[in-house]
């Protein structure tokens, strides 16, 4: 009966690739690769800040027990020079200081007051999933893996139609430019006024280039030469003026949503007693709207970096959408 089951599976498989696909397919081959790095990759980018942080909690337990420490700055105290993972360094002028990672939370327990580390698995996997980076290359796996399961779906209705195509394409872009162009040198250039290497500052850990590059650089370009180059899209007459207008109406309607949404989620953190200037409360710097200007980035307030993207944004939005657009007309014409 086992025998049957998996020989019956192994021939749907069988039949389903070659009702789709040939031996020689190169787009079968390249969206399970695609969908294999990209899935691989985002659950790395889940798991490693929850193992690590089980690891971390057990340590400064570990450390809490065997020093006796009753308060967080003796324990930081310590730990200063001991080179934790946990601990952070930033500079203030010449000065070190020195702060636990923003994830681990401490109680007091019992009748003795004992002080106790702790992280929340599920705040983690909240604080990430507020990152655009993720929820757009969330999107692209789910579109990259329909593509994969129903090839000739392609440039029809739903998901896979050219419209959507081009939104995610668009997304993907938003993401792939404004790491690019701000915040990858500002992540830099922050860790070196932190005293950090160059080497150190571009190159931070493997899985860090790893994640960055993946979700930022080759992911995004390999995408979007797809849908421009590889994806069957439908005849050019049903990608008109009016296509276009609804495709940057839904687009904009989207971002600002995400916008929304981040903001929400960063002033009921911020209510909660975490930090204005915190990426656990907003993901991104130009999301930041309570900041005042003494602490905003170059002397500029947050709600004025938020418009600032608002009208950034929408224009690359506007911008690429339309370039992916005529690209797509250029090479049904060619055919």
């Amino acid at each position: 009966m086992k025998n049957n089951y998996f020989a019956l599976k192994k021939q749907n498989i069988s039949s389903w690739y070659f009702k789709n696909y040939t031996l020689k397919d190169w787009k079968f081959w390249f969206k399970l690769t695609f969908v294999i790095i990209l899935s691989a990759v985002l659950l790395m980018s889940y798991l490693k800040p929850i193992i690590n942080s089980s690891i971390y909690v057990s340590q400064i337990n570990e450390l809490i027990k065997e020093k006796g420490f009753t308060n967080i700055s003796d324990l930081i105290n310590y730990a200063a020079d001991k080179n934790y993972d946990w601990l952070i360094i930033t500079k203030n002028g010449s000065e070190n200081h020195f702060n636990i990672i923003a994830s681990i939370n401490f109680t007091l327990i019992g009748e003795t007051k004992t002080l106790h580390a702790n992280y929340q698995p599920f705040e983690e996997i909240w604080f990430r999933s507020s990152f655009f980076t993720l929820l757009s290359n969330l999107l692209v796996l789910v579109w990259i893996t329909t593509s994969l399961i129903k090839p000739k779906n392609e440039g029809q209705k739903g998901l896979l139609s050219t419209n959507s195509a081009i939104l995610t394409a668009t997304f993907i872009t938003i993401t792939f430019l404004i790491y690019q162009l701000s915040l990858r040198p500002t992540v830099i250039a922050t860790s070196l006024g932190n005293g950090k290497s160059l080497i150190q500052a571009i190159f931070p850990s493997a899985t860090s280039v790893i994640e960055n590059e993946v979700f930022h650089t080759f992911g995004p370009i390999a995408f979007v030469l797809y849908i421009i180059f590889g994806m069957h899209h439908d005849s050019k007459e049903n990608i008109s003026a009016k296509f276009l207008h609804k495709n940057w109406m839904q687009g904009i309607i989207i971002l600002i949503s995400y916008g929304v949404y981040a903001i929400i989620r960063g002033l009921i953190k911020e209510a909660g007693g975490t930090a204005p200037t915190s990426m656990y409360a907003y993901p991104y710097f130009f999301l930041q709207v309570t900041t005042p200007a003494k602490d905003g980035l170059l002397g500029i307030p947050g709600i004025v970096w938020f418009f600032i993207f608002v009208v950034v944004i929408a224009a690359i939005y506007i911008g690429f959408s339309s370039l992916y657009k005529y690209l797509i007309i250029k090479r049904i014409d060619k055919k």
